[in-house]
């Protein structure tokens, strides 16, 4: 039986999200958070539910608001904040590996249709998606959004109805997993930088082997057949 998901229960998640990725991302105190347009974005969530979830960061101490500036990591105990954060955010026993492997799947299966119908231009995309997420890293800004960016333009490349309809999920999984997994999300800019590299090349040359063995390892798992 479906039953509608409560604003109280994505507040929390969206709480949980945050505190996270303040502490995966070792955000140390003083550091601008993203706009809440920009969390609403990434998130996929309304900016209604961001403000929330940052009223509640700002009265546990987790974060401070500056009038026209925005909201700032403040200097909290992060050990127990860690200690007190719950394993899993979904209540259907969804876990982070779950999702990972369903976003894999559904990515190293279209390897074929990418390589064979993406077009110069895509491909030039890609590098143009890479070269922003370059910028925003070097001037110290969230490349979470990239990362989606980049994924999403893969899989439109597939020029494939179904999969372009599925494309949402991949929004839906990397919010999921960054409340979730914090080993998903520990972020290694430059490796993934590089990893990404590795994809777009192998697509240039329209190297189907190289393409899934990129992603393969951009994913890091042990369970997909190369």
């Amino acid at each position: 039986m479906l039953s509608a998901v409560s604003r109280d229960t994505l507040t929390h998640q969206t709480v949980v999200t945050l505190k996270r990725y303040i502490l995966v991302e070792d955000l140390s105190a003083g550091t601008r958070l993203p706009s809440e347009r920009e969390l609403s974005e990434t998130l996929a969530i309304s900016r209604n539910i961001v403000r929330e979830a940052l009223s509640a960061l700002v009265a546990e101490g987790i974060v401070v608001k500056r009038t026209g500036k925005g909201t700032f990591v403040a200097d909290f105990d992060r050990q127990a904040v860690a200690i007190a954060l719950p394993l899993t955010v979904n209540q259907d026993g969804t876990t982070a590996k779950d999702v990972r492997e369903a976003r894999a799947a559904l990515e190293i299966g279209a390897v074929g249709l990418i390589v064979n119908r993406i077009t110069e231009e895509e491909i030039n995309g890609l590098e143009e998606i890479l070269e922003v997420y370059e910028s925003k890293h070097a001037a110290g800004k969230s490349t979470i959004k990239e990362d989606i960016d980049f994924h999403l333009a893969l899989l439109k490349a597939a020029k494939n109805r179904v999969i372009e309809e599925m494309s949402p999920l991949v929004v839906d999984v990397f919010r999921r997993t960054l409340a979730e997994d914090a080993s998903a999300i520990r972020r290694n800019p430059e490796r993934i930088i590089l990893e990404h590299r590795h994809i777009v090349q192998a697509l240039r040359d329209r190297d189907i082997p190289a393409a899934r063995l990129a992603m393969h390892d951009h994913f890091r798992l042990q369970d997909f057949p190369v």
